[in-house]
Parts: structure tokens; C-alpha cells; sequence
């Protein structure tokens, strides 16, 4: 029986967009997708938002992206215009788009390359649009978005309780990963029990 692969993630995370679209490619189980309030997360796990970082943290956050991003061979802009930005509009959006397509991979995708490469705002109503535009989807699913406010918050404080305190974080059949360099752990579980 396939494995179940519940996947936590955040459009603005850079160490996301490094994980690129590995867990896709090669997932041999079922991947339920679950977009979560960062702030929220931080303030209830004890993550510490950038701006109160110390310098030796940023110097080593940093460092990890080169790295990272040579290891993988990705195209990333390690200061984006857009960034830090709120995230919220574009989560709800993802919750949205989960509910009511098929299409939360490619739009997840299209939203961290909009930040991480292209240089654009995911906290502004017109970029979101346009990014649901060019993914062929009713630029309608924006208005019905901003009504997700206590989905968010809900699905957030089940991700917490669920063990999920950093992104992205993968669950494999009750077995968790935290970040993008664990991905590979994940996947080789859910290989196995499948």
C-alpha cells in the first residue's frame, strides 16, 4: 500500500524553493499538500523570525543557501527584491487552489519562482493574479482566498500538532523530516513501506 507523504510548506521559504520538485517526481506514495502560517508556526514553536536573528544566524542561513543552491544547481536570487514580504495572501491562495484543483504543485512552484527568481511581490493582489493567469486557473480563486483566514489558522495549529515546527517538513506515515536536505530520508521511507 502506497505510503501517505503530508508535505508543510510556506511560497516564501527559500529552503522550499531549494527542494525543488524532487518530492513530485519521485514520490511513490500519495502527497497530501498543507500550506501553513510561517508567522504562526514561529510564534508557537519557538522559531525565530529573520529581522531577530542574530548576525551569526543570518551569516550561517546564508552560507547553507550557496551551498544548497550549488549542491542543486539552482538559479536563486539570494537578496530578492520581494523578500521578507507577507506571506498570508498567497497561503490562503494555496489553500484555495488544494481545494479546488488539482494544480497546488505548479502553482506552489510558480509563487516561489516568482520570489526567488523573477523579483516579484507575492504579498500583492495583481502579482497573485497574474501568477493564476498564467497557470490557466480563474483569477477567482484569489477572491474566494481571502476568505480562509480560520482554514489557515485551523490547518496551521493541526500542522503544530501534528510536530511541525520548521519548513518545509515532511510527514511519512507518522515519521517526520524537517527541511529540504531530510527529502531524500522521506522519499527513501516512503519507498519502502510502499
Amino acid at each position: 500500500m502506497p505510503a501517505n507523504i503530508d508535505y508543510y510548506f510556506s511560497p516564501i521559504s527559500p529552503f522550499t524553493f531549494l527542494a525543488g520538485d524532487d518530492l513530485e517526481r519521485q514520490a511513490p506514495g500519495h502527497i497530501r499538500y498543507h500550506p501553513v502560517d510561517l508567522a504562526l508556526l514561529f510564534a508557537e514553536t519557538g522559531g525565530i523570525p529573520l529581522g531577530q536573528r542574530s548576525k551569526q544566524r543570518l551569516d550561517y542561513r546564508m552560507a547553507e543557501l550557496h551551498r544548497i543552491a550549488a549542491k542543486r544547481q539552482a538559479t536563486i536570487n539570494f537578496t530578492p527584491k520581494h523578500f521578507p514580504v507577507d506571506p498570508k495572501p498567497a497561503t490562503k491562495l494555496l489553500l484555495a487552489v488544494r481545494d479546488n484543483t488539482d494544480q497546488i504543485a505548479q502553482v506552489l512552484r510558480a509563487l516561489l519562482t516568482a520570489v526567488w527568481v523573477e523579483e516579484r511581490d507575492i504579498s500583492d493582489s495583481e502579482t497573485l493574479v497574474t501568477i493564476l493567469k498564467e497557470q490557466k486557473l480563474d483569477p477567482y480563486l484569489l477572491e474566494a482566498s481571502e476568505q480562509l483566514d480560520d482554514q489557515l489558522e485551523s490547518e496551521t495549529r493541526a500542522a503544530i500538532a501534528a510536530g511541525v515546527f520548521g519548513l518545509p517538513f515532511y510527514i511519512v506515515n507518522g515519521e517526520p523530516f524537517w527541511g529540504q536536505d531530510r527529502l531524500d530520508d522521506a522519499l527513501d521511507l516512503a519507498e519502502r513501506l510502499s
